[in-house]
């Protein structure tokens, strides 16, 4: 079963030497399910999905290339922004773009 991940991991030389086969060879077999641990964390995940959806909450993610960071919007139906993580303020302050002022309204 394909889970769409890609693993992100650093390879040493000995983990190397071990993942080579000979040409020809057959690839290794694969599990057929992901591990419990991540079986459970796919489950957290649909439940707050299915509960977003319901809610009709949509998330919009975006990578802010200014500080290297993932700026998430939650917007509403029509497509207001209800919150963002973080704040623009904030990734506006990290990339030195802005000073960040408390407004008080």
């Amino acid at each position: 079963m394909d889970h769409g991940l890609t693993p992100i991991t650093r390879i040493d030389s000995a983990s190397r030497a071990q993942s080579t086969r000979r040409p020809g060879s057959p690839p290794p077999a694969l599990p057929s399910e992901p591990p419990a641990a991540l079986q459970a964390e796919y489950s957290a995940a649909a439940r707050v999905i299915e509960d977003l959806a319901a809610r009709q909450v949509n998330l919009h993610f975006e990578i802010d290339h200014a500080t290297n960071r993932v700026h998430v919007q939650m917007l509403d139906s029509n497509g207001d922004v209800i919150r963002e993580i973080p704040t623009k303020s904030l990734l506006d302050a990290l990339s030195g773009g802005g000073l960040l002022i408390d407004q008080k309204g």
